[in-house]
């Protein structure tokens, strides 16, 4: 945009010395290009702030859960474990009931954001991340964090707050839920041998809770 600038400003400069109806003709066409030229960005802009929501979205390294916590923890269930994060991964290990694991990270996938309809303007976001929302904005969850609160995408840009707990509950005067977000948690456990291998069977674990 800046070398167009240029170009029409030198454009309009050679004709100083040209006739005043000659020069009114060419600083005419010079402000109409201006506008035309900010209205393209200013349209991009726009674009790029309604840009459509991620349907499919990892968070690596998420505990999805109020004091979730990687670290030692015990099989539950009997439990496979795969190479990679697909159950058509080769396996590489399996772990029975009463077994040791270390837990050492995980990746939440979300197969499909949730949605929460705004019903009154109010102000959303934790620490110096905050986004002002007006009546009939759309909020797509991404995830669960705990303790009520929900990662969420709004106009190419992702936030944390507080959310209705379900689509029955009606109670928040700011926001209704309409849908949940669809997730797999996909856990990466190493065994006592030293073999690493992941699970999207979370539930299989106990002492995963640091305040449990």
């Amino acid at each position: 945009m800046d070398q167009r600038m240029n170009v029409l400003i030198e454009f309009l400069m050679k004709g100083e010395m040209e006739s005043p109806k000659i020069y009114m003709s060419k600083f005419a066409i010079f402000i109409l290009t201006c506008c035309c030229v900010l209205n393209g960005v200013t349209a991009y802009s726009t674009q790029n702030s309604h840009q459509s929501p991620p349907s499919y979205y990892e968070d690596y390294g998420a505990c999805p859960f109020e004091c979730c916590t990687y670290r030692r923890w015990i099989v539950k269930s009997d439990t496979i474990f795969y190479k990679q994060r697909s159950t058509s991964s080769p396996v590489v290990f399996s772990a029975k009931k009463g077994d040791p694991v270390t837990g050492l990270t995980g990746v939440v996938i979300t197969l499909k954001p949730g949605e929460v309809r705004i019903k009154k303007a109010t102000t959303l976001g934790e620490g110096g991340r905050k986004v002002s929302v007006k009546v009939g904005d759309v909020l797509y969850l991404l995830r669960y964090e705990g303790e009520g609160i929900y990662k969420f995408w709004f106009h190419g840009r992702i936030y944390a707050d507080y959310m209705p707990s379900s689509p029955n509950d009606t109670g928040d005067e700011h926001m209704q839920m309409l849908s949940e977000p669809q997730t797999i948690w996909w856990v990466k456990v190493k065994n006592r041998r030293g073999q690493i291998g992941w699970s999207k069977q979370a539930d299989h674990f106990d002492n995963m809770d640091a305040c449990g």
